[in-house]
């Protein structure tokens, strides 16, 4: 009798230690891939940063080189404050967050 009872006892408390890793886990796994998530898109703002600082440099250097304004400048420059604009979103989103 008394084996039957540490026996239940012993599957009881296996089955709800198993229930807790399996919660924390799941809520592990749920918070990993919302930083994945922020991490990605962070890496996008990234790339197009670096991309419209290029695309500014290069039409620096073209007006630079040709001694007059040309119409790559004014694209870059755009192109740079709506990137600019998007990343100042995400920062207030990030900062919100905390």
């Amino acid at each position: 009798m008394t084996a039957i009872i540490i026996s239940i006892c012993a599957s009881v408390l296996s089955g709800g230690l198993l229930f807790l890793f399996q919660r924390h886990f799941k809520q592990k796994d749920k918070k990993d891939d919302e930083r994945d998530k922020i991490l990605a898109k962070e890496n996008i703002l990234i790339l197009k940063s670096i991309n419209s600082i290029g695309k500014l440099t290069y039409a620096n250097a073209l007006a630079i080189e040709k001694g007059e304004k040309n119409g790559h400048m004014h694209d870059a420059m755009e192109d740079y404050e709506e990137v600019n604009d998007e990343l100042y979103q995400y920062l207030l989103e990030q900062n919100a967050r905390k």
